[in-house]
């Protein structure tokens, strides 16, 4: 099933949900899920990451649930950028309703 996402030219890194406390947790756990689906894109994707300039993303995805991957990221693997920040989203979400159920 195909993970519906709109392309933006560049997505900046700021703002939700990378300003939540709970996203590096949300991203690393998106990382494994997407590593154990898509291994070989994977791989490309995570150079990829690794020369984007500082300032921006290759996906991202927002509080009402939309999800932007970015126009620089091969036809290819787009899907996969989507199923990443849904992963990532479903996490953020998760981590923080059991963050409010403690109190």
């Amino acid at each position: 099933m195909a993970i519906k996402y709109t392309l933006k030219k560049s997505i900046k890194r700021s703002g939700f949900p990378t300003t939540n406390s709970k996203y590096r947790e949300a991203h690393s756990e998106a990382s494994n899920s997407e590593k154990s689906k898509y291994p070989k894109g994977y791989a490309k994707l995570k150079k990829m990451d690794a020369q984007t300039p500082s300032g921006q993303l290759l996906g991202k995805n927002t509080k009402s649930g939309k999800i932007y991957v970015s126009s620089k990221v091969p036809k290819a693997l787009r899907q996969e950028v989507a199923y990443h920040e849904k992963m990532e989203s479903k996490a953020i979400k998760r981590l923080t309703k059991n963050k409010s159920k403690k109190r």
